[in-house]
């Protein structure tokens, strides 16, 4: 009996959130009552005269029978509008309706008179009916496990491989240097290395430039719908929008497929991480809610590559009807605004990578950019503003001109996520000393250094460490609004023989620790690249070479300028 009830409880469920259900059941209940009847009921019933009469009268006390549950459906199902409630209370079923529809079922086949006798036993077609009850609640689901989402893996393999296909797209278009065609390179291997399953194969692509632009653009637009993909709830009941969000994500990771297809990569023995990722959960939330998707889940229905511009235009104006995420939510959905803003803020980046003219234009441009998209609340540790940045982020000036409060807040979560990977995907870097290098580990050997600024990095001090020859480098991590006072006791150490202050990442102005280092004589060098022990070298040199008695040699760096 508690099996029934469950079932009972579960067709009233369905019967709520799927509305031809109730005329289903209805249909159902009077059918299977005709077809239970045994054959000398039905002999009986079709050999007396008055044989309308009695299916009638019959009809009536079947249609009596299942009424009550008809009335307790109509009762809690929800309609859209009074008008359809109305329509549907007035659907009823007629004896003369249900002669024709039982006859269908039996022969397959309508019957023309509606008083006609059914088939007898031997040339009745024999119709075997199943119904497959499905659950309207989680609770009711036996979901299989949900697949990884890594929604800041995924976004940020996606703007890197969309920033190297436009890169190469213009290689082959012969718009790179030669000398920077060679830095870039080397600079892309390293990023990627730093990131698992990351595959850059246009690196070595030698085909249509046009065709690495479909490429870039069904990244960018893959990064742009992964975003959004944990706001859709997981329910039965979505919003209209999740539904088009959906169906959207689907035409993305398809046109990416098609795409990487058509550049000559064999997609179905070595998927592409990132657009098989999204379409792995497409298919767990669509199994696992009853969600249908009609179109490119299939690879005999590809979405169409070169419509991808029109796709991601269909996607930033249903960005606009997401309401904004929780505090609870990971992803971070911006305004069609603010991605206005990071698409120039994309586009100057690409300069400074390319190496145009008038670079200081662009770097101005940059941090209006970025400005601009703070002031919307973008989060500085937002994942695709960091993306863009990434390439360039060592080469930031770092006059005020150009480090903005924005930018500096920018940079500060920069560098915790730098921190982060260097944590969980440690790297050996071979470095081959520079003169100004072995110069510098003949004073410094066996010494005390002290660096200020960012967060500490163990594996990069380890590093500089060994390439200094130091016993001891003192890695004072900065906070915002931090008093001087921290640092004070490290400076006045005797065994101290050299500070160093990361600009790029500190959050003090370099003029008052610097006078906290004249106070107390100690050698001050302002770092405003990142942490290879040459350009370090080569800074320490050109700032405090003389006071320490190294001479620079010729080919020395200049005095950094700030």
């Amino acid at each position: 009996m508690d099996h029934i009830q469950r079932l009972i409880d579960s067709l009233r469920r369905e019967i709520q959130t799927n509305p031809g259900a109730k005329n289903f059941l209805e249909l159902l209940v009077a059918l299977g009552a005709e077809i239970l009847r045994t054959d000398d009921e039905e002999t009986n019933r079709f050999s007396s005269e008055d044989s309308p009469q009695s299916e009638s009268a019959r009809f009536s006390s079947q249609h009596a029978k299942f009424s009550s549950l008809r009335k307790d459906v109509s009762v809690s199902h929800e309609k859209s509008s009074e008008q359809e409630d109305t329509e549907d209370s007035e659907q009823t079923l007629t004896p003369a309706d249900l002669q024709r529809l039982i006859a269908h079922f039996r022969s397959k086949k309508m019957a023309d008179d509606p008083h006609q006798p059914y088939q007898t036993e031997t040339t009745r077609k024999k119709v075997r009916f199943s119904l497959q009850i499905v659950p309207a609640t989680e609770q009711d689901v036996a979901p299989t496990e949900e697949p990884p989402l890594d929604i800041d893996l995924l976004t940020t393999r996606t703007q890197l491989k969309a920033e190297v296909s436009r890169w190469c797209a213009e290689r082959l278009r012969g718009s790179i240097p030669s000398d920077a065609e060679t830095r870039y390179y080397r600079m892309a291997i390293q990023r990627a290395k730093a990131l698992p399953e990351c595959y850059l194969w246009m690196l070595d692509y030698q085909g249509s430039p046009g065709l690495l632009d479909y490429v870039a653009d069904c990244y960018e637009a893959l990064c742009d719908v992964a975003e959004l993909l944990p706001m859709i709830p997981k329910t039965r009941r979505r919003y209209q929008w999740a539904e088009q969000l959906l169906e959207l994500s689907a035409t993305i990771q398809s046109a990416l497929h098609n795409v990487l297809q058509e550049a000559g990569l064999d997609v179905r023995r070595y998927p592409d991480p990132d657009q098989d990722m999204v379409f792995s959960w497409l298919k767990w939330y669509t199994r696992t809610y009853q969600r249908f998707i009609p179109r490119h889940m299939e690879l005999r229905d590809p979405a169409d590559f070169t419509q991808i511009a029109h796709v991601r235009e269909e996607l930033d104006r249903l960005r606009q009807e997401i309401p904004p995420p929780s505090t609870t939510e990971t992803s971070v959905a911006v305004s069609l605004e603010a991605k206005k803003h990071l698409r120039t803020l994309r586009y100057h980046v690409g300069h400074i990578l390319r190496e145009s003219v008038d670079p200081e234009h662009h770097w101005r441009r940059i941090r209006q950019e970025i400005d601009a998209i703070i002031g919307l609340g973008v989060p500085p540790s937002n994942v695709e503003l960091r993306t863009i940045l990434l390439p360039v982020v060592e080469e930031i000036p770092t006059d005020d001109e150009y480090l903005s409060p924005a930018m500096r807040l920018v940079l500060r979560e920069i560098d915790r996520y730098l921190a982060r990977q260097e944590l969980s995907t440690p790297r050996e870097v071979e470095i081959t000393p520079s003169e100004e290098l072995q110069l510098v580990r003949t004073v410094l050997q066996g010494k005390v250094a002290v660096l200020i600024g960012g967060d500490e990095r163990p594996h990069t001090r380890q590093a500089i460490e060994r390439a200094l020859g130091l016993r001891e480098l003192i890695w004072i991590s900065t906070r915002p609004h931090e008093s001087l006072d921290v640092f004070l006791p490290y400076i006045k150490r005797e065994t101290v023989a050299l500070v160093m202050l990361a600009v790029r990442w500190a959050s003090h102005s370099y003029t008052e620790i610097a006078t906290l280092c004249k106070q107390y004589r100690k050698p001050f060098v302002r770092l405003p690249g990142g942490y290879n022990p040459n350009q370090i070298a080569a800074q320490i040199i050109a700032q405090a070479g003389t006071q320490l008695g190294i001479e620079a040699p010729a080919a020395g760096l200049e005095p950094a300028t700030l």
